[in-house]
Order: C-alpha cells, then structure tokens, then sequence
C-alpha cells in the first residue's frame, strides 16, 4: 500500500509528460532576476538586477527550453565591475499541481561570459572571460487564461570559473504560449 501512493503521482506525472505532442506549443518568457546568495565572490562585487527571456516548446518528454540571461555586477574594491550575459539549453519537467498552477523543475547547460569594465590585469589581463555553466532549478507557474501566465523561478547557477562560482537567482516574470503551425512543428521535428 505504501508503494501504491508513491508510484501513483508518478504513473500521472509520466502520463501527463507523454500525453504532450512534440513541438505542439511554443512558450515566450521574460522574467527580472536577482542574485540572492553570498559566497566569495560577493566580497569583490554586489550583484544588480538582471533579466532573462527564455523560449520552451514540448519534447517527446518534458519541455525543451533555451534561455538568454543578463545582469550586472558592480565592483565593491579596486576590482572592475562586470556585465554577464548566460546562453542556455535545458529540459524541465511539467508538474500540474492544479489546473491551472505547474511546477516545472529543470536543468540546463551553456556558456557565461563576463565582460570586465576595465582589463583584469592584476589577474589574466583579459578584458573577457567565457565559462561552462550548467544550472538546476524550479519555475511555478500560474495560468491567467487565454495564453497567459505569470511565474516564478529559483535557479542554481554553477560557473566553471577558477574560482568556481556558486550563484542562486529569484526571479518573477510574465509569459505567453502560442500554439505552432504544422509547417514549423513538422520542421522542428
């Protein structure tokens, strides 16, 4: 019986993410974000609001996703500020809590490039740096009707810089889906 009410949510999740037609939607997504977290990198720069659009569509199982992220950080001592900008692919999983509230918990992997205010030559004498990034989180989301809705997102992000960097973001946001004409569905596919 303990058993029967784990596999249960889980038999619905797998049933709702396969029940979907691959390429069937499109969704658009812009969101503000706000670094939340102190780590060392914190002690050199204090972190400005950002902002990310994203695009998701459905795969054969859960949701494709690409994203394209900026925000800035401002230096704090003698070291330059810097404006990031992070380029994302990932997959997310559709959750429905309700019939009209989702939880999409997901991956992804890209690149995060930092561009320094000034060159960085106490260090590299590079005026830019580009890393691996790849990042977790969860989005929540709320449907308006129609094609609207409005999220919200926490998202780990983990830079392969030297020194790592560990970043959490908050984020809030509006988005619209749309539904894809098959020329554009059959060429995706």
């Amino acid at each position: 019986m303990k058993y029967t009410l784990a596999i249960l949510p889980l038999t619905f999740i797998t049933v709702s993410c396969l029940a979907q037609v691959p390429f069937s939607r499109l969704a658009l997504r812009i969101q503000g974000t706000q670094n939340v977290n102190q780590s060392r990198l914190h002690d050199y720069w204090h972190p400005a609001s950002g902002m990310k659009v994203s695009a998701s569509t459905p795969f054969y199982t859960g949701d494709w996703e690409v994203s394209l992220g900026i925000h800035r950080f401002n230096n704090s001592t003698d070291v330059p500020g810097f404006g990031a900008l992070w380029i994302s692919s990932g997959w997310a999983l559709k959750i429905p809590v309700t019939h009209r509230m989702m939880l999409n918990p997901g991956i992804s992997i890209g690149n995060y490039r930092m561009s320094f205010d000034e060159s960085v030559t106490g260090y590299s004498g590079e005026q830019s740096e580009s890393d691996f990034v790849s990042s977790i989180g969860v989005l929540a989301s709320l449907d308006l009707g129609r094609r609207w809705f409005v999220f919200s997102q926490a998202e780990y992000l983990r830079v392969q810089t030297q020194p790592l960097m560990h970043l959490w973001f908050v984020s809030a946001g509006v988005g619209v889906q749309m539904n894809m004409g098959k020329i554009l569905q059959t060429l995706l596919e």
